[in-house]
């Protein structure tokens, strides 16, 4: 029979050993995600992931976000195209739906216009569409765009599904709601008026296994408005596109 003081010994390691189970799981079970946070006095910035446009800030404003797409796994690159004097960008680092670590991974503060670039490290294979598209110059994308604005014209929206299958097999393994972003899709592409840049330009982007589509304003070529009685709905699409065994698709 044990006495008072094994008893003791006893139940602090089952607690040392459940606690030390407890940190692992916690530990194993976060998923690492690195986002920016940005904050601006004045001007305006571009911002861009391995060189693909990510979105664009007007000061004076903050704000931040997660980075989700046009990773690869190891080094990331953040290009900042600053126009004022006075910005902070940073990028943060944290566990998948928890606040993120107070301690930046790195961080790029403007006085003056100019380009700066931070960095950091993606630990974890990444699997979309876009790293599975083939190399092989932009032979025939001109044509599969302008395939893409007559279906949108004439509000075939079959055609423009066929065209977004990248985007959708994206979506479906990521776990999104697949048949819920259709039934939006052809509610306002076939009820909305339709608006297609006057032009565009096309840049490959990722070593030329994506092409990036976009107007002037770094917006899409091919936006959708629909208005009823509950509010203004709006689609776009057709800003990347990829090859894959040889036809040409939406990725985003």
């Amino acid at each position: 029979m044990m006495n008072k003081v094994q008893r003791g010994l006893l139940a602090a390691v089952i607690a040392l050993t459940t606690t030390a189970a407890t940190d692992t799981e916690g530990a194993q079970s976060c998923v690492t995600e690195h986002g920016l946070q940005d904050k601006l006095g004045s001007g305006s910035a571009k911002i861009f992931v391995n060189g693909v446009f990510f979105r664009a800030e007007q000061g004076p404003s903050s704000g931040g976000g997660t980075f989700t797409d046009w990773l690869v796994q190891g080094q990331n690159k953040i290009r900042i195209e600053y126009d004022g004097d006075d910005a902070q960008f940073s990028i943060t680092q944290g566990c998948r739906d928890e606040m993120p670590d107070d301690e930046y991974v790195d961080q790029a503060i403007f006085d003056a216009p100019g380009t700066k670039t931070l960095s950091f490290i993606h630990d974890r294979p990444v699997e979309d569409e876009y790293l599975s598209a083939e190399i092989a110059g932009e032979e025939g994308l001109a044509e599969a765009i302008e395939s893409f604005h007559k279906a949108a014209v004439a509000r075939d929206i079959d055609a423009i599904f066929a065209l977004q299958a990248p985007l959708f097999r994206d979506a479906k393994r990521r776990g999104y709601p697949v048949d819920i972003a259709r039934a939006f899709a052809r509610e306002v592409v076939t009820k909305g008026a339709t608006k297609i840049a006057e032009s565009y330009t096309i840049t490959p982007v990722l070593g030329g296994r994506v092409y990036q589509v976009l107007d002037a304003n770094m917006e899409p070529p091919i936006r959708v408005v629909y208005k009823d009685e509950n509010g203004s709905y709006e689609w776009s699409s057709g800003s990347y596109w990829g090859r894959f065994d040889g036809k040409w698709g939406i990725i985003a």
